[in-house]
């Protein structure tokens, strides 16, 4: 090899080690953002425990993790219980966020155990660790179900949305003898929705980074960072229903979400429900009622016009706080019904 070829040699080496040097730093401290314990901000439409606990009383739990203290309740504590629903919440979120679904399952006779993720919510952490955590930790919470005698000799089932779809759905692999389980909005790997979030953002120039992702993903999790959950789903044999908005932009409906593989699925027991209404069909907006959703609607305007009179939006907290009280959460927060059927009839053929 001649001196120019070594010195152009040298100069393409030196900038791929550069390149990738640089991608890790920078990959890694925007997942680092991105994984940041999630603290809410600005009023909140959502319902609360407190809200809820008069006519939906619950029991506190903990169980330990890594170091880590996760933190739950308990819900529908009855006798008549039908099985335990075990609830994984969304990234940036907390597991009051759900309890619409909640509430609704409750009524229909299932015993609930909705607990905080690592960094969300009332558990530990300053960190959720990362999207290939969620799978982790339900296990452990099924773990902790059975053990504590919390599940009794009920038929234990998974539901989750978003990460948390993930989480239940990826949980598949542990073999922990679940009855069943609902994801809905769940994505397939975490380097997947990474990347394709991330392509959102910067273009295609994303992809490149896909080595990267992988790379760190292996570093924190080992063989479980980046776990396929269709996979989990395909291997498990356990029921499960897939619910998905056909215009999800936050997980694609073709590109990154665990729907995107269902040619893939060779588990014969998988439902997919697609939520494809014109303006129900995004990540979360089929949670609602169409009731709901309007009234929910009509509040947030109804927000964003006090906040227009001040200044940068710096409304009085006990001027805002006056507003919302004027708000009918339980309607504003009211689960679509033929959703929770369709839920609730999944669960009950699981455990028939």
């Amino acid at each position: 090899m001649g001196k120019v070829a070594r010195i152009g040699l040298a100069i393409v080496v030196a900038l791929a080690v550069a390149f990738c040097v640089g991608s890790y730093a920078l990959d890694r401290y925007l997942l680092g953002q991105t994984y940041a314990r999630y603290v809410p901000e600005g009023p909140s439409l959502a319902l609360t425990d407190d809200e809820v606990a008069a006519e939906y009383p619950f029991t506190d739990v903990s169980f330990a993790m890594d170091g880590y203290t996760l933190r739950g309740h308990v819900y529908g504590d009855a006798p008549d219980a039908r099985g335990l629903v075990v609830l994984r919440h969304g990234i940036f979120s907390q597991h009051q966020d759900y309890l619409a679904y909640i509430t609704a399952l409750v009524d229909r006779k299932w015993k609930v155990f909705a607990y905080d993720a690592i960094g969300c919510g009332e558990s530990d952490g300053d960190s959720t660790l990362g999207f290939a955590q969620s799978p982790l930790d339900v296990h452990a919470a099924v773990q902790f179900a059975r053990e504590s005698g919390m599940a009794g000799g009920l038929p234990v089932l998974l539901f989750g949305h978003s990460w948390g779809g993930y989480g239940v759905a990826g949980a598949l692999d542990f073999d922990d003898g679940v009855a069943g389980c609902v994801t809905m909005s769940g994505f397939d790997t975490p380097t997947g929705i990474t990347i394709a979030s991330s392509v959102q953002s910067m273009g295609p120039i994303a992809y490149t980074q896909a080595p990267v992702i992988d790379f760190i993903n292996w570093l924190d999790f080992g063989a479980d960072g980046n776990r396929s959950a269709a996979h989990a789903i395909s291997q498990s044999g356990v029921p499960v229903l897939v619910v998905h908005g056909a215009g999800d932009e936050v997980v694609g409906f073709e590109t990154s979400a665990i729907i995107a593989q269902r040619d893939a699925i060779e588990n014969p027991d998988v439902t997919y429900l697609v939520k494809d209404e014109p303006g129900r069909d995004g990540h979360n907006s089929y949670f609602y009622s169409p009731e709901s959703q309007a009234y929910l609607d009509e509040c947030v305007e109804k927000v964003r016009g006090l906040m227009a009179e001040y200044e940068d939006g710096a409304v009085p907290a006990d001027e805002l706080d006056a507003l919302i009280a004027t708000f009918d959460k339980k309607l504003a927060n009211t689960a679509d019904p033929e959703l929770v059927d369709a839920i609730d009839a999944f669960f009950a053929d699981c455990i028939a």
